[in-house]
């Protein structure tokens, strides 16, 4: 279920998560939007990741767009979760090319450059397909 970092249910359940030691990994897919309000309009500080240890939890932020980053960052984490009993935060930077919901128009809020740059250039499928073909030499 997405729980959106605006909401007080998610500083709830990080609070709880560390005052009861709770093996759970808290997966924040930023995608720069809070629906239609850009993140630098929606909250302060460095994202969402810093909030983490204010709660006592161990963070990091990965590359959201990374499929092999993100991998290693959740392999991580389990075993932070498994080992020692302890929630943990990941903040995956990543870019939403699709609209919100079937309710929304994002080309209202983003310009076709711009979501056109992400889907072309730092797409997560295009840049594992990339490695991929360099891996296997069919570059």
């Amino acid at each position: 279920t997405a729980l959106p970092i605006c909401e007080g249910d998610a500083h709830a359940a990080m609070n709880f998560a560390a005052t009861l030691d709770c093996p759970v990994i808290f997966f924040c897919r930023n995608n720069g939007y809070a629906i239609s309000t850009p993140t630098e309009d929606q909250y302060r500080g460095d994202g969402i990741v810093a909030r983490g240890p204010g709660y006592g939890i161990d963070s990091v932020r990965v590359d959201g767009n990374d499929v092999l980053a993100v991998y290693d960052v959740v392999r991580a984490a389990r075993e932070i979760c498994v080992k020692m009993n302890k929630p943990v935060l990941i903040e995956a930077m990543t870019y939403r090319v699709g609209h919100h919901s079937t309710s929304d128009d994002s080309s209202a809020y983003r310009s076709i450059d711009e979501v056109s740059y992400w889907d072309r250039e730092d797409h997560p499928i295009s840049r594992f397909a990339h490695y991929l073909k360099q891996k296997i030499g069919r570059a």
